[in-house]
């Protein structure tokens, strides 16, 4: 039997932290200078300070200029003169920050605790007990409700006695069983109080305050850690210690955070140090403290990029691509040091007791450190501070919501290989290629299919964690491209977990016992880290749908039957010829060798994330093709029409009809095992909901593609294109068209080679399109990382047309 001690939250008060995000638009004036404008190269740390727990109604969001309650509050013309001085300063600098796009009022989840959420919901901390076993002593600030042992288990993992220390990563809230319960441990007190209230009387003397703050705003809490509510990703480290005065000679101590941050890796300083204080003074006040720390750093003024944006931080190697949203920011923060000042005033006027340090000094060290500093777009720094140990944080900015944790997609690759070819039997849905599929391949097939994944591994249960979040990015795209694979994924899982794994029927896991690998039953695909072995299940049957492919039946599911080029060469073949329909020239193992020449040249890991994520979106456009070629329509991308009648095209481009077969060749089984999981109904839904909200609402991967790979493009498609590229003005409109042309792939070379055409129309909009990229920062450096011969045409074409040049154009 496990034992628990429930602990609950001290007081703290409960302040103003007004917090924006940025949209994606701007006015720049027109300009078409060339220049980088380098900034200097400087970080900038915010100190440690209470993050506030609810965000009140400031000027940003509405006539008013001060919240309500704290007007009504204080003392006689403080509020009239403070307010109206302010007021004045917010409404001459608003109208700027919302006509440069860069305010919408609206908060991103990851923007720091956002609608008074806390950053860290959870602090748990586990022992190891020589006559209970596995314990979980401590919850705080309220039990999880989720089951103790299970908990203690997967906070102590496999083999933690034979290490110094370890780290686990798993997530609450997946299915019902593992789900945080409601604060059923406030409930009563909750009633009661709402009971004794109406009598008259006040019986909840003994209730405490950050509970009764809890339950105030329990049903416009978030329910995070609900199954449909979002997960809560749990970090957790692990230590063991030799200690001679207790039984075994040795204590085995963990300590959790939950979040629903994915970057999770940025408490692992905090949860060392804590781990070490609980070592000298066990007690449930250092799972306080580092509670309050935890939401005590001040994320108010991190940038919330969008989605192109994001994609544009991931592809370009540089730090300096938004300073617009950082100086937007900047002024955000100045703004809110004076409401903030206000709001601390008040409340020491009353007498309330607050968390240590001021809300008010917050800011201000925000604002004071930001200031002079370059914009470091990818990284938000700040500190956190504990029993007087400051420690700087960088916090990413440019994270999916579902790119959980610190992994290394290239430790992935290179773990698998050396892989001999697969035996039979043989799994089209799987071995796309026969006996000669890429194992990494494999593995990304069988994610795409749902199927049951596991990755065995004995060098630590973070070993097996780092390949599980790897796995699930190149499947996902970094969160990029699919989503709702994260829901499926089991970073760490032991023998306790399996009634929980066996509520999907696919997952990804990662396990330390080699228990498992006898446990056919359980994994479909079993991943050996020590070995780089790929095993396929012998007793994973094949699906029924198998028998369609061949037959030439189709179902609104299926559609390999009715892939032509396939029938012949994989669908339907013998097993024990399947090794001599392998292709080494097949997509898939020239793809995963161009992965592997890249690591060994020293590309770094961001680049073959980015490689993986490309692949991905292609495997999203073929399936697009293939669902409209066979059903005339698809609802996951764009239909796939040529230009015509001056009519944009759209879908996926194939340089010639022999490319297009070896694609088809390579993903039909893939595509059609893919439609039959819940992932497909996800994209699809999530692809109507992107256009909707897409500035740009033609196939704009679809132009890109033709100007890079067409052979004989007419006059009229290239006008067309250009033309509609050359309506492109805005700050949203241009970054959504930059996430299509990469710089490793050339960058905005297809669209520069318009300067050459024969066309002087095209000439012409060309030139339009390169002077609109450089009314904004991210448009000059793409413009800038041309070559020689694109900026010296531009030059010249800008001369003729009078327009005004910059003096430090480069030549």
């Amino acid at each position: 039997m496990s034992t628990t001690s429930h602990v609950h939250s001290h007081t703290h008060s409960q302040s103003s932290n007004p917090s924006f995000s940025g949209a994606s638009s701007s006015n720049h004036s027109p300009s078409t200078s060339l220049s980088l404008n380098p900034r200097s190269d400087s970080s900038s740390i915010a100190h440690t300070t209470p993050r506030p727990d609810s965000r009140p109604k400031t000027a940003f969001d509405g006539p008013s200029s001060t919240n309500d309650d704290d007007a009504a509050a204080l003392p006689s013309g403080t509020a009239t003169a403070a307010g109206s001085t302010s007021q004045s300063q917010r409404q001459n600098s608003l109208p700027d920050l919302e006509r440069l796009g860069l305010l919408d009022g609206t908060e991103d989840e990851d923007g720091g605790g956002s609608h008074g959420e806390d950053s860290v919901h959870f602090v748990l901390l586990a022992e190891f007990d020589i006559d209970a076993g596995a314990t979980l002593s401590h919850q705080y600030p309220y039990p999880t409700g989720t089951d103790e042992h299970r908990l203690a288990e997967l906070m102590l993992p496999d083999g933690a006695h034979l290490r110094g220390e370890d780290w686990t990563i798993f997530y609450l809230g997946q299915t019902a069983s593992s789900a945080v319960a409601p604060m059923f441990s406030h409930e009563e007190s909750r009633s009661g109080a709402s009971t004794n209230a109406n009598a008259g009387t006040s019986t909840n003397a003994n209730v405490n305050p950050r509970a009764s703050t809890l339950l105030a705003n329990a049903d416009d809490r978030p329910k995070r850690g609900s199954p449909g509510g979002g997960l809560l990703y749990v970090l957790n480290c692990v230590r063991c210690k030799e200690d001679k005065t207790v039984r075994r000679g040795a204590q085995v101590k963990a300590m959790a955070i939950a979040t629903h941050h994915p970057y999770i890796q940025i408490y692992k300083p905090l949860l060392l140090l804590g781990l070490e204080e609980y070592f000298r003074n066990p007690g449930h006040d250092v799972l306080q403290h580092i509670y309050d720390t935890c939401n005590s750093i001040n994320l108010s003024s991190m940038p919330n990029f969008g989605r192109y944006e994001k994609i544009l931080l991931h592809q370009w190697d540089r730090k300096d691509m938004f300073p617009e949203r950082i100086e937007a920011r900047i002024g955000v923060d100045e703004d809110a040091v004076e409401l903030a000042s206000i709001s601390s005033h008040h409340a020491n006027a009353e007498g309330k007791k607050s968390r240590k340090g001021s809300e008010s000094s917050s800011y201000v060290n925000a604002k004071d450190d930001k200031k002079g500093a370059k914009a470091d777009n990818k990284n938000f720094e700040t500190s956190m501070v504990f029993r007087k140990i400051s420690m700087p944080l960088k916090v990413p900015t440019y994270l999916f919501d579902e790119d959980v944790g610190e992994y290394s997609v290239i430790e992935l690759v290179n773990a698998f290989k050396d892989h001999p070819p697969f035996a039979a039997p043989y799994h089209p849905h799987l071995h796309t290629n026969g006996a000669a599929t890429p194992p990494i391949i494999l593995i990304i097939n069988a994610i795409l299919a749902n199927k049951r994944v596991l990755f065995l591994g004995s060098g630590g249960s973070h070993t097996v964690a780092k390949m599980v979040l790897a796995a699930s990015s190149i499947a996902s795209g970094g969160g990029q491209v699919l989503r709702g694979i994260v829901d499926t994924a089991f970073p760490y899982a032991n023998l306790a977990s399996i009634d929980i794994l066996e509520e999907f029927p696919g997952y990804i896991a990662g396990v330390a016992n080699p228990r498992f690998e006898d446990l056919h039953t359980l994994w479909d695909v079993l991943c050996n880290i020590d070995t780089g072995k790929v095993t396929v299940s012998k007793h994973m049957a094949r699906d029924r749908e198998v028998a369609g492919m061949r037959s030439g039946r189709s179902s609104e599911t299926s559609l390999g039957s009715v892939v032509k080029v396939e029938e012949g060469e994989m669908a339907g073949t013998p097993q024990s010829k399947m090794t001599s329909s392998s292709k080494a020239d097949s997509v898939d193992n020239v793809f995963i060798d161009e992965i592997h020449a890249a690591i060994a040249s020293h590309y770094g890991e961001s680049h073959i994330r980015l490689r993986f994520a490309e692949w991905l979106s292609r495997f999203t456009r073929l399936a697009a093709d293939q669902e409209c070629r066979h059903t005339g329509s698809t609802k996951i991308g764009f239909p796939t029409r040529p230009f015509r009648d001056g009519a944009l095209g759209s879908g996926a481009v194939f340089s010639d009809d022999a490319t297009r077969q070896k694609e088809m060749w390579a993903n039909g089984h893939r595509i059609d095992a893919w439609r039959r999981t819940k992932g497909y109904k996800t994209f699809a839904k999530d692809f109507v909901a992107e256009v909707e909200k897409r500035r740009l609402k033609y196939d704009v991967q679809h132009q890109i593609s033709r100007l890079r790979m067409a052979k004989g493009m007419s006059d009229a498609e290239a006008d067309a294109i250009f033309a509609t590229f050359a309506e492109i003005e805005g700050y949203e409109e241009t970054v959504e068209l930059l996430s299509y042309l990469p710089p490793h792939a050339g960058g905005i070379t297809p669209i520069a080679n318009g300067l050459f055409h024969r066309l002087p129309s095209v000439r012409e909009d060309t030139v339009t399109i390169l002077s609109s990229m450089q009314r904004f920062n991210v448009g000059r450096l793409a413009v800038a990382s041309l070559n020689y011969f694109h900026r010296k045409a531009y030059l010249q074409l800008l001369e003729r047309r009078g327009a005004p040049i910059s003096p430090n154009v480069p030549e």
